[in-house]
């Protein structure tokens, strides 16, 4: 073995900071639709804003029984800025469109709606008070800025072990929220 000067590893050193679940400024940044038996399942992928340095949350930190909060001398909860979350990309589960479903079934379609909806995707209503729902399509939410609530969940794999991975589990309307260019959107790296 060749000995890498300068190169120690002495154990003093914190880890990188942990993803906390929590709701942060976001843009969606990919897009992808399936037909399914006549219905639609849209994949989604999220990237944190850089306004997320405007936030303070909890430092933590994995601890013997999970994520634990970084304590103060004072015995407080230390705050830290949630800047170090920037640029972070999180998938949602697939938004379902279920096009003319059964009579007592429109209810199928609410996520998709309120998903919508909340990435500024206008619906028209009818006299009746009804949502007329469309096929949105890429150039529909691609940039379009949200807040995303992001949680831990569980699945399991192919080989029947139960893991975890963050996902963005709802979104919420980010009125201060600006739209951005598709050419912000996944700059490559040139490596």
């Amino acid at each position: 073995m060749k000995i890498l000067e300068n190169t120690i590893m002495d154990g003093s050193e914190s880890s990188a900071p942990p993803i906390i679940p929590g709701t942060y400024p976001a843009h969606c940044t990919a897009f992808e639709n399936k037909e399914w038996n006549e219905s639609h399942v849209f994949n989604l992928k999220f990237t944190i804003a850089p306004e997320v340095s405007n936030l303070q949350i909890t430092q933590m930190f994995y601890g013997d029984s999970g994520l634990e909060p970084v304590l103060a001398s004072d015995g407080s909860k230390k705050q830290t800025s949630a800047g170090y979350l920037k640029g972070k990309e999180f998938r949602a589960n697939g938004i379902w469109l279920t096009p003319s479903p059964a009579e007592g079934e429109s209810w199928k379609n609410k996520k998709y709606t309120k998903w919508c909806e909340s990435l500024g995707v206008p619906f028209q209503t009818d006299d009746d008070g009804n949502t007329q729902l469309g096929l949105i399509e890429e150039s529909d939410v691609l940039g379009n800025p949200c807040l995303i609530k992001i949680a831990t969940e569980e699945y399991t794999n192919k080989e029947g072990q139960t893991k975890s991975a963050f996902k963005v589990t709802e979104i919420y309307p980010w009125a201060e929220g600006n739209k951005i260019d598709a050419d912000e959107i996944g700059v490559d790296v040139p490596f």
